[in-house]
């Protein structure tokens, strides 16, 4: 893989990473990269493909919900509350989450 991407999170991309050195071996380097890109964009950007596309993908399974999923949930969290208004858990990372917003 050529690394992560200005559009990946850090999430995004170590899963995208998973899913390409699970099948590299059996798919070659170039499909693994480019069915791990539709798994990404499919689950994490509701991107659609062609049947055929989604097929290949399909015993892939969703992402997985481990410790790095649950740090992204709770700065999405953060993040919405910061737009509502609401103070997040910590000032620094309301400070990291604000120059994104």
């Amino acid at each position: 893989m050529d690394g992560e991407k200005p559009w990946d999170s850090t999430y995004q991309y170590q899963c995208k990473k998973r899913m390409f050195e699970k099948y590299k071996e059996e798919l070659g380097e170039s499909r693994a990269v480019a069915l791990a890109n539709v798994w990404a964009n499919y689950h994490f950007l509701g991107c659609s493909y062609p049947p055929e596309a989604l097929e290949a993908i399909k015993s892939w399974g969703p992402p997985p919900r481990d410790r790095m999923y649950e740090e992204k949930m709770k700065e999405l969290k953060d993040r919405e509350a910061i737009m509502a208004g609401d103070k997040p858990t910590s000032q620094k990372k309301r400070q990291r989450l604000q120059i994104h917003v």
